[in-house]
């Protein structure tokens, strides 16, 4: 016997213990702490820029081509893109969870390489950038100055130069974007009347640039050979850095050496910005924001610190007056959780030690179990660095959750050997008989948990990955366990353990009421033997009500959490400009930062986090104060959600929508539902704004919803410009050369790069603002024609105005309509995919709807709760008929687990807790602690029936002789979850979710489910062929 050697080696144990206590101590030190495991699914994006573009010319010429190509790559789950009026395409490309991601970049590489040659001219030139796609901001650093002497291009240049370079380089970081960013370029704002004076063509000023503006090997001078000569590399300045030298650019000369046409007769350069379409402020100061994005395999915390110590290095050399604030930060929550989910775990720790010291009554067993709850939880570190598991709140929640089951193998080996000192053994042979009794036992019940939690492994994609976290750290803690219970509880039991005293005071008057309790108890249960019928059909009735919570209990994948941030988006009508944007933004942003609850604001304008870019979006990411700072439900970020709906109400103009971010990083811009309208029978824009607008307009209507609202319309007041191409022709004017003539003056058209910094900017060519600030002034465009004459523009064609999309969306290939939506009050998620599921089946077979992100999630995740369920009771009884060589004994054990779970259900209905996957872990967890007390409780009724005791006797003497042992775990683990049950703060409705659950649970387990366990012994016996004092049936 294994546990034979350590009793008698007992500083054998210690060392042991010791080592794996110190071992798992240095890797939870070491250990990456993230809120959630890497579940999010492998993506890609693809984005490409054409100057000048509509979002329906973009979609036709760069989306379609590109999609149709990416259609077809291996391990695709779907792909959205979006294009825009200002030029953008962006593609995502998601993957199955588990899918790897080098491969799938290169996959979508070498499909967009394949299809690159179809692309316009202009969309090729400045290059289709195809990488990895970061899931979601980390957080945000805010660059700003009150220094009036700088410009916003100057805060962009410092970010882009000494900043962002250094922040991508951070182990961990994806990607780091600069919002308000006024990029340098050099600027060539034409005079369309000057160069139409000089019979000057927008192609002329585009060659004259290019051919003057270009790097060139000169080569080198000398002898290459072994002579005496020397060899010099020739130097050459092509590449032009200045205004004054791009102004010098010779753009016609008249063949006589003294009339040079040069750029800056016909046009006035600046050192300027790339686009002027977004700005940005932090708390009112205009600035910059530097998004950090992190890749799937980051470690959040460890990268935040990073970039708080690249900020302060690069402090000293910032500018007068430029200062930078974290603007946004989404580790905040999660250190906030990891502090609540480790005194959580704490606190539990000094409950269970309190019940275990109550039922033992000695300091010196009591010393036994709570030594082996550090050991066993410690120690599980270790294995987690092993397999490559963080510490998360999934990992931190099986600990919590294990603690009652941990203690329970040390109780059971405490308990016995206090049974054997009492009847006169010395400690070293009380210690040795014990072992030989429970040894087997210990080793059994904790193989029965692990056997609950191995239908898991069937659980697929991201689901899969949260299950399997769970489960894996449950049963590492668990075998710990059993192995600490073989070698240093025994070890220790026969060491320190003592022949109890007669207990005195309030454990004399405690042991009365638990010895009356029990008796009690057995008389119930001896009733409820003899009303044998009424018991079963009470049972039926119970197994019926967990049945119907289960199917009545709405569905939902994760709960909402408030970590501290808010993203307020804010939309206006069609058309409006950028400055009026601006100005609304500002009002909302100062009604925030009014609020007692609101720490900072940042503004961004131009820009939205749900529609991309548009003059007349904005968004505000808001922190929070800390959560010590707004206790209580009515200071949460729902409730500051609901408020800042109410404070701008009042504003006729703007669409405003407040967005929490979702509960798992990578899995969209904001929590709720996110689905698509897709049009799957060749509808119009106009079309598919129309029913989007409907479908929001019913959604509304259902008060299942918070909010939905669509991204897409299909209102933007447009300039149609039409060509009369016969006219054209006859006044022998190219077709390429009108659209070259408009791309050139009214488009930002990218010319070709300069250096400047050691950094490459454009060069870009438009008209200058007071040459195109209204449709009247493009009547004076001129094209020029085939002879070399300028021919007006209105000559060829005509313009006229028209509406349209401002930014136009496909999902897996058809135009669609992208949703934001949230649940109501009272309403889950589930519901609500439900409800636009009924309702778009009602607007017919032309429209589809399409998940994504958490809501696509949820859908996959739907029915898997149930399969696991019933495989985790299957696998459990199947391991006992294994273990017992009996078909009937582990019947009623498993029986009494649907007692629990009813239990468990009615908790999570009464408390208005949708079926979340915290809730599911909670259920689960529940079979294998419910079993696991049954099967004390049927193993005790076999051996007396062994002994030749009658039946129901043998039933009832099992119930009263591990009733202690029993009540003792699971008050040890009812008492233990209390925390989670009034949980506050980061995270609470996490915790609280699966502290409902079991705590529910195994109350009812511990009150009702083991009343069950005797007359359904009895019942399943007699049913076997059993005789009263026989044990003949199988």
């Amino acid at each position: 016997m294994l546990s034979l050697l350590f009793i008698r080696r007992p500083k054998t144990a210690a060392v042991i213990s010791i080592a794996l206590f110190l071992a798992g101590a240095i890797c939870a030190l070491r250990l990456p702490i993230a809120e959630y495991p890497t579940v999010a699914p492998p993506q890609v994006e693809v984005s490409a820029f054409y100057a000048g573009a509509s979002a329906d010319e973009i979609a036709s010429t760069v989306a379609a081509p590109i999609e149709s190509e990416i259609n077809s790559v291996e391990d695709l789950i779907y792909f959205d893109s979006k294009s825009d009026n200002a030029g953008n395409y962006t593609l995502t490309v998601t993957f199955k969870p588990g899918a790897d991601e080098n491969m799938a970049l290169v996959n979508v590489n070498n499909a967009v390489k394949l299809v690159e040659p179809k692309l316009p001219a202009e969309v090729k030139a400045s290059g289709v950038k195809v990488a990895k796609k970061s899931p979601d901001m980390l957080c945000a650093i805010a660059l700003h100055s009150d220094n009036p002497g700088h410009s916003l291009v100057d805060v962009s240049t410092f970010a882009d130069i000494r900043i962002k370079d250094t922040l991508a380089r951070i182990d961990g970081v994806g990607s780091v974007a600069i919002f308000g960013e006024q990029k340098r370029s050099m600027r060539c704002w034409l005079d369309p009347a000057k160069m139409r004076a000089m019979g000057i063509s927008v192609d002329e000023v585009k060659r004259a640039i290019a051919s003057q503006n270009l790097q060139a090997a000169a080569g080198s001078v000398g002898s290459e050979g072994a002579g005496r000569m020397l060899q010099y590399k020739i130097l050459a300045d092509g590449r032009l850095k200045t205004v004054e030298e791009f102004g010098d650019i010779v753009v016609r000369d008249s063949g006589d050496g003294f009339r040079l046409v040069r750029l800056r007769d016909i046009a006035r350069v600046e050192l300027g910005a790339e686009r002027y379409n977004t700005t940005f402020k932090f708390n009112g100061q205009t600035g910059v924001m530097l998004a950090v994005y992190m890749l799937n395999t980051g470690n959040a915390l460890k990268i935040f610190d990073e970039v708080q110590e690249v900020m302060k290095a690069v402090e000293p050399a910032m500018p007068d007056g430029m200062k930078w604030d974290v603007a946004f930060d989404t580790t905040a929550s999660v250190r906030a959780s990891m502090e609540e989910i480790v005194t959580t775990l704490l606190e539990t720790f000094l409950l269970v030690v309190l019940i275990t010291w109550v039922f033992l009554q000695s300091w010196r067993a009591t010393l036994i179990p709570t030594v082996a709850i550090p050991v066993s939880l410690v120690g599980t570190f270790l294995f987690l660095q092993l397999l490559g598991i963080s510490i998360n709140t999934l990992s931190m929640f099986a600990l919590i959750l294990v603690i009652g089951s941990v203690v329970d193998d040390a109780i059971c080996v405490t308990e016995s050997c206090m049974a054997k000192l009492d009847q006169g053994l010395k400690p070293m042979d009380a210690a040795i008989e014990t072992m030989k009794e429970i040894s087997g036992a210990l080793v059994a019940t904790t193989m029965v948990v692990v056997a609950v939690y191995a239908p898991i492994g069937f659980a697929q994609g991201m689901v899969g990955t949260i299950y399997l976290q769970f489960s894996l750290t449950m049963c590492i803690a668990l075998c710990l366990s059993t192995a600490c219970a073989l070698t240093l509880s025994c070890a220790l039991g026969a060491r320190v353990l003592r022949r109890a005293s007669e207990p005195k005071g309030f454990f004399k008057a405690f042991n009365v009421l638990f010895d009356r309790l029990r008796d009690f108890a057995a008389a119930i249960c001896r009733g409820m033997i003899k009303a044998l019928p009424l018991t079963l059909l009470a049972f039926v009735a119970i197994a019926g009500l967990a049945v119907w919570l289960f199917k009545t209990i709405p569905p939902e994948f994760i709960a909402n959490e408030d970590k501290g941030l808010l993203f307020v988006d804010v939309t206006l009508p069609p058309g409006t400009v950028l400055a009026k944007t601006e100005e609304v933004v500002f009002g909302i942003s100062q009604r925030l930062r009014a609020m007692d609850e609101v720490k900072c604001v940042s503004e961004v304008s131009g820009r939205s986090i749900t529609s991309g870019l548009g003059e007349n979006l904005g968004f505000m990411p808001t922190m929070l104060k800390d959560w010590s700072e707004r206790p209580g439900a009515e200071h949460s970020v729902f409730a500051v959600q609901k408020r800042i709906l109410a404070a701008t109400a009042d504003i006729p103009e703007a669409k405003v929508i407040v967005l929490v971010p979702p509960p798992i990083s990578g899995l969209g811009n904001a929590g709720g539902v996110t689905f698509l309208l897709q049009a799957v029978n060749g509808q119009s824009s106009a079309e598919l704004a129309q029913a989007a607008g409907q479908l929001a307009g019913r959604l509304a209507g259902s008060g299942k919803s918070l909010y939905a609202f669509p991204t897409f319309e299909c209102s933007t007041p447009l300039v149609r410009f039409r060509l009369d191409r016969q006219v054209a022709e006859q006044m022998g004017v190219r077709v390429a050369d009108v659209f070259a003539a408009l791309q050139g003056q009214l488009g930002s058209y990218y010319v070709n790069d300069f250096n400047l910094d050691s950094k490459n900017y454009q060069v870009n060519i438009q008209a200058d603002l007071k040459n195109r600030a209204t449709v009247d002034q493009l009547a004076s465009l001129h094209v020029t024609g085939k002879d070399g004459a300028q021919v007006p523009i209105l000559s060829v064609g005509n313009f006229g105005w028209t509406v349209g999309p401002r930014q136009v969306e496909r999902f897996n290939l058809f135009p669609s309509a992208f949703f934001q939506a949230q649940s109501a009050p009272g309403v889950s998620s589930g519901e609500l995919m439900r409800e636009v599921e009924r309702q778009v089946a009602e607007m017919g077979p032309d429209w589809q709807v399409s998940y994504t992100d958490l809501a696509y999630q949820e859908r996959q995740n739907e029915g898997q709760i149930a399969w696991m369920l019933l495989l985790s009771v299957v696998m459990a009884y199947l391991f006992l008929v294994g273990q017992y060589e009996n078909w009937t004994v582990p019947v009623p054990v498993m029986l009494c687990v649907v007692i629990s779970l009813c239990g468990g259900l009615l908790g999570i209905k009464l408390s208005g807790i949708a079926m979340n996957i915290y809730c599911q872990l909670g259920v689960l967890m529940l079979i294998g602690i419910t079993a696991k007390s049954a099967i004390l409780i049927a193993e005790y009724a076999m051996q007396k029936e062994a002994d030749g005791v009658p039946l129901v006797e043998a039933a009832i003497e099992g119930m009263k002789q591990r009733f202690r042992s029993v009540q003792m775990t699971a008050l040890s683990f009812v008492i233990g979850v209390l925390p989670l049950l009034f949980a506050t703060g980061a995270g609470a409705n996490s915790r609280h979710a699966v502290g409902v659950a079991t705590f529910w649970g195994m109350l009812t387990a511990t009150l009702v489910g083991m009343l069950f366990v005797p007359p359904l012994y009895v019942f399943f016996r007699r049913l076997a062929g059993v005789k009263e004092g026989s044990q003949k049936g199988k």
